[in-house]
């Protein structure tokens, strides 16, 4: 895929939005660089990861309780001391910070588990391009993605859930890619859309049905949102 931006983006949903906020920017120590409100009643606060976004979505209605993502873990590259943390955010997902190059860690690890590994390396590799740089390990730009075994997603109707929900690829067309996803053996779950000049955005989800973002940001792209 022709990547707008070298990192992925991570997104949860949460109705603890204090302790989330204080966890990320307080106890991570990461940036808040903006808050998006997406619709009345769903705001967006985006913190800077080395140029990856962890984007903790505040419901004001009650999350849905579907059950967890494969997405089970998110590890940040910093300048640590000794102690700093490993451990679950509010929303029970493990998070936790290395010194930069840790394990090839220069950005940021997300951790997907899966029943069957092998079945979701070869989609992520293939359908949607990302490069495998060691056993369970692939690349998109500069962010990681391991795939363990374990517990895995599991098919949903819907992308909002407690916890990590999904991941973010921004490209330069979102139309253009996800067409190829597809032709390469991926699905689309969710049609693309066009967001308030912001973004041009749709949804495909792996084979354990994990959600992804394939998203064209105007901010990053430099080209006009088309409408609808």
């Amino acid at each position: 895929m022709r990547l707008a931006k070298q990192h992925l983006d991570i997104g949860l949903f949460t109705n603890d939005i204090d302790r989330q906020l204080q966890f990320w920017g307080t106890t991570i120590g990461l940036r808040l660089d903006h808050v998006l409100e997406l619709e009345p009643g769903w705001l967006q606060h985006r913190f800077d990861a080395n140029g990856s976004v962890v984007k903790v979505n505040d419901l004001t209605a009650p999350l849905p309780p579907r059950p967890a993502s494969g997405y089970t873990g998110l590890t940040i590259a910093r300048s640590t001391q000794p102690g700093d943390l490993a451990g679950p955010h509010p929303g029970g997902d493990h998070v936790e910070l290395v010194a930069p190059g840790t394990d090839g860690v220069d950005g940021i690890k997300i951790t997907v588990s899966s029943p069957d590994p092998e079945r979701l390396l070869r989609f992520y590799r293939d359908a949607l391009e990302f490069d495998q740089v060691a056993p369970g390990v692939l690349r998109c730009g500069d962010s990681l993605l391991a795939v363990v075994e374990g517990p895995g997603g599991s098919e949903s109707d819907d992308v909002v859930g407690p916890g990590f929900r999904y991941i973010t690829v921004q490209v330069f067309d979102a139309d253009q890619e996800c067409a190829g996803i597809v032709r390469r053996g991926g699905r689309i779950v969710r049609e693309l859309v066009s967001f308030a000049g912001v973004a041009r955005f749709g949804f495909v989800a792996d084979p354990d049905g994990n959600w992804i973002e394939i998203s064209a940001r105007t901010s990053l792209t430099g080209i006009a949102v088309p409408p609808g």
